[in-house]
């Protein structure tokens, strides 16, 4: 047995060749996916895809850290700390999508391009998350409301008594399960934010379970519950709920043919905030589903985000030169 040194982070895949030859897919938090060969002691990489005109060193590692929840369950997490340089001293919580999913060091865009503006940004991998063994994963079917959630409050806790974020200088943003998750946060521990970014995330369980795609259909019950016979679960967990209490300035973004979460989801809460007065813009990106894939429409929801932001605490210009410059770069 020979123990290696890998060249990534996350391994992705593994293959040795009829030849004897070791191949491997994977990714870094500052290098987007790589294949690379196993020769001669060394990894040689066969694709060198790196960030044009954006050196690594300008890009940010994450701390994986852990911490307490409110029942004592250890909750592990990345914290992706802005250069000294750079701190403007706000901190994004992001919760991950999913839910059973979880944040690993693989290369975000969004994270690197906000980060290299100054925020720090902190990622829990809240019960649900995978990776950490099938109890803690399954543990979150049926309670997607309450378990997670206080999960996210522990670790903003957790952040502060450390002195790594201020009380007052806290961000909120999600997309999909961490969109419903900052709405949900939102409504519930509004407190502990200036502002909300809600990436095409779930506003009313009800509304959910009924127009999910038809083949998702039969895990429902199972993953989030029946609506009639946990009716007061999914009032109780449903972001839309507490809209009286959702006073901070927020961002909505939206694809119009999502599948998963569909538009109507966006539209309800959007609806509903400014018929209550609370500020909130809404960006619908006509083309895109579940998560963007065209390079004009990542573009522009990354500097929505940082413009939304930015205009939160107004302290300089998003959409200079220099920022559009490194998104363009990040997801090229």
């Amino acid at each position: 047995m020979e123990e290696l040194i890998l060249p990534v982070s996350v391994v992705m895949q593994m293959k040795i060749a009829e030849s004897g030859n070791l191949y491997l897919m994977g990714v870094s938090a500052t290098v987007p996916t790589n294949i690379y060969k196993f020769t001669n002691g060394k990894w040689e990489n066969l694709t060198n895809y790196g960030v044009p005109g954006v050196a690594k060193e300008e890009m940010v590692e994450p701390e994986v850290v852990t911490y307490p929840s409110f029942d004592g369950t250890e909750i592990e997490a990345m914290f992706f700390k802005a250069k000294p340089e750079n701190d403007n001293g706000h901190v994004i919580l992001w919760p991950h999508g999913g839910p059973q999913a979880a944040e690993r060091q693989t290369f975000r865009a969004l994270f690197q391009f906000l980060i290299y503006q100054g925020y720090s940004i902190f990622t829990p991998n809240f019960r649900g998350s995978t990776g950490y063994g099938l109890k803690f994963t399954k543990v979150i079917e049926g309670d997607w409301g309450y378990g997670p959630r206080l999960d996210n409050v522990e670790g903003l806790e957790w952040l502060i008594k450390k002195g790594y974020a201020d009380r007052d200088k806290i961000l909120l943003m999600g997309g999909s399960y961490g969109g419903y998750m900052a709405l949900l946060l939102h409504g519930r521990h509004a407190e502990y934010f200036k502002a909300v970014v809600d990436i095409f995330g779930v506003s009313n369980l009800f509304s959910f379970v009924e127009t999910v795609p038809e083949h998702w259909k039969p895990m429902m019950k199972q993953w989030v519950g029946d609506p009639e016979k946990d009716k007061e679960k999914f009032t109780e967990d449903s972001p839309i709920t507490y809209l009286d209490s959702m006073t901070k300035p927020m961002l909505v973004i939206q694809g119009a043919k999502d599948p998963r979460v569909v538009k109507a989801e966006s539209d309800q809460i959007v609806e509903a905030l400014q018929k209550q007065g609370t500020k909130v813009e809404y960006l619908v990106l006509d083309d895109e589903g579940h998560g963007f894939r065209k390079r004009k429409m990542k573009l522009k929801s990354m500097n929505e985000c940082s413009n939304f932001l930015n205009n939160t605490y107004k302290t300089t210009q998003l959409l200079n030169r220099g920022w559009f410059f490194m998104s363009e770069c990040l997801i090229f």
